[in-house]
């Protein structure tokens, strides 16, 4: 064998055999970037309380932002959900199915907190 011949044989021998070392393995994703824990902590799945699944839980004394609810929530009909008639300058909200919030009109601060 020439010179020539022997040194494309070991560089072609070298780069096959690396090829799989430098590929990583299929479920990390590709070489060089970082495995995504976003639903896994130390092994534990989350069991749905990452932020993404959080649901408000509104308190008497909380303030709601009005700029953020949206007039389809109002609750007119008070009297199907036997809700007392809300008073003067307060309006009752539905963020969710069987709950209710008494707020303050003018503050968005709530007054009563009903299902939660």
């Amino acid at each position: 064998m020439n010179k020539h011949t022997l040194i494309a044989a070991a560089l072609t021998a070298f780069v096959f055999s690396a090829s799989p070392a430098l590929g990583g393995n299929a479920q990390d994703g590709p070489p060089g970037h970082a495995k995504s824990k976003a639903h896994k902590t130390e092994g534990r799945h989350d069991q749905g309380l990452h932020l993404g699944w959080y649901k408000q839980q509104w308190k008497r004394g909380d303030r709601i932002v009005w700029a953020d609810v949206d007039p389809r929530y109002y609750v007119v009909d008070y009297h199907v959900y036997n809700l007392s008639p809300p008073p003067t300058g307060y309006r009752w909200v539905r963020p969710m199915d069987d709950r209710y919030l008494l707020v303050e009109v003018a503050t968005g601060l709530i007054a009563q907190a009903l299902g939660y």
